[in-house]
């Protein structure tokens, strides 16, 4: 596993053996992937290797994307490292749509608190 690879941890399992809970195939509403893969190959007349490879980037690329957004709106980094992470037209269209939904951050520090109600 990946030195920035999380897992998140099963509350069932006892202390010390903690793993990710996979669901299975009958647990999801997706296909398996093996016919979206074959799907696309099909009709892209691409083999499976190069289309795995675009996906690939394509998903890195992603999630780069929102680490370096998620930083500068957290103020991590400013806007000028932002926009040489990614390029400006990226960066300032996502502050423009901040500044237009008028909020600072995308999201929440933490989980919203309710106080108790007291009891008399």
């Amino acid at each position: 596993m990946g030195a920035c690879a999380k897992m998140r941890q099963s509350p069932e399992a006892p202390d010390g053996q903690r793993e990710a809970a996979m669901k299975t195939l009958e647990q999801t509403f997706r296909r398996p992937i093996a016919e979206e893969l074959a799907f696309v190959c099909d009709r892209l007349k691409a083999d499976e290797v190069e289309i795995l490879g675009k996906a690939l980037r394509r998903g890195v690329l992603e999630i780069y994307k929102a680490v370096v957004l998620h930083e500068l709106t957290t103020g991590r980094i400013d806007r000028k490292e932002a926009s040489r992470l990614l390029g400006s037209r990226v960066v300032e269209r996502v502050l423009a749509r901040q500044s237009a939904t008028g909020s600072e951050r995308s999201q929440r520090r933490g989980p919203r608190k309710i106080p108790r109600r007291r009891k008399k």
